[in-house]
């Protein structure tokens, strides 16, 4: 049933169910099948919490991550589970922080030219990981230095033999470094467009996704930080990982950014949208090139969107279609129309590609 507040400012249809009719059980329904492929083995005497399965083509095999900072190969077959990288090996020097369910090694990427020796890229593989706050200086905080909870690192490995069965190469380069402000909302997700060919201008650019770094069960965004273009949380960024021009000089940010010439005091030129309460996933639609991000809603709204360069997917303004309301629900009387805002000019928004669907 529909909750309506009473005390709700004229205008306003506040509710706690957005979409009260549910989905027909038998309608357009998608059947989902699974058989057992592969068998990765528990970590520390329990089950692994897998993440991320990805095909490496150059070298015939799956890569597999978890959260306690594993990484296995995967034969194309299944049969075969090799044991590729702990970063938690000492030498290393990197501790993985992995206490909850929404933190420790969250994604791996592989470049593009991982496989093809002699070129830039060769055994270049990227993980976006959380560890403990230390001593080390962020390159991002949110603004305020008591709050730094853990950190969130993007690092660089190079494989000496990318077809090695086991990692083979030294320890890892930091590209740069999140004071995460709470314990949740840290992201999910690096990633290389598998459709850009080489020479295109989206050939090996790494995208990034940043979460707004607000507490679980807390106030939502209680930093203001997906709206801030000078903030990297609520946001996904798109990065050099090869290139050299970042303000730590260890990653290139691309000119064809849509905030790279802003001449805005501040604006991260590493911006390519914001707006995002936690990006988990995204993905390229391989049919129309078109880019889709799964966002994780406060408590009402789950969202996927389609991404475009600059956009502004309204978070903590919009949960979803709906304007949020904070504990009291969203605002049901005026939802996103088919217009939305892409680095403050106007765009149509393509409503059959965007869903609010109900947690």
């Amino acid at each position: 049933m529909m909750a309506m507040s009473a005390g709700a400012a004229h205008g306003q249809q506040l509710s706690t169910d957005p979409l009260p009719t549910p989905i027909e059980s038998t309608k357009d329904i998608i059947a989902v099948s699974f058989r057992e492929f592969a068998l990765i083995p528990d970590m520390a005497g329990r089950a692994p919490r897998l993440m991320n399965m990805i095909d490496e083509p150059a070298t015939k095999r799956f890569f597999v991550n978890t959260l306690d900072g594993a990484i296995y190969t995967v034969s194309y077959d299944g049969k075969v589970v090799t044991p590729y990288l702990d970063a938690n090996e000492a030498r290393w020097n990197v501790r993985v922080y992995a206490p909850t369910i929404d933190t420790g090694m969250m994604s791996v990427a592989f470049h593009p030219q991982s496989g093809q020796k002699g070129a830039p890229g060769h055994g270049k593989f990227y993980t976006y990981m959380d560890t403990p706050a230390g001593s080390m200086a962020a390159d991002f905080v949110s603004g305020d230095p008591k709050f730094r909870d853990h950190d969130t690192v993007l690092l660089e490995w190079t494989a000496t033999d990318s077809s090695a069965p086991a990692y083979d190469g030294r320890a890892p380069t930091e590209l740069f470094r999140i004071a995460h402000p709470f314990t949740f909302h840290n992201g999910g997700q690096v990633g290389f467009n598998p459709l850009a060919a080489p020479g295109a201008p989206e050939y090996g650019l790494l995208y990034v996704g940043s979460a707004d770094g607000g507490p679980q069960g807390g106030t939502a965004d209680p930093l203001k930080m997906p709206q801030n273009l000078s903030s990297i949380f609520g946001k996904i960024v798109r990065i050099d990982p090869l290139g050299s021009n970042s303000a730590n000089g260890k990653y290139g940010i691309p000119a064809s950014n849509p905030f790279a010439s802003d001449a805005r005091a501040g604006t991260l030129g590493e911006v390519y949208a914001y707006g995002l309460r936690n990006p988990q996933r995204f993905a390229w639609d391989p049919k129309d090139g078109r880019m889709y991000v799964a966002d994780i809603g406060e408590a009402l709204i789950e969202e996927i969107s389609p991404v475009i360069a600059g956009a502004n997917l309204g978070w903590s303004t919009w949960e979803g279609s709906y304007r949020y309301a904070g504990p009291q629900g969203v605002d049901l009387a005026n939802p996103r129309s088919e217009e939305g805002r892409v680095g403050g000019r106007r765009h149509p928004r393509p409503g059959p590609w965007h869903r609010s669907l109900r947690d």
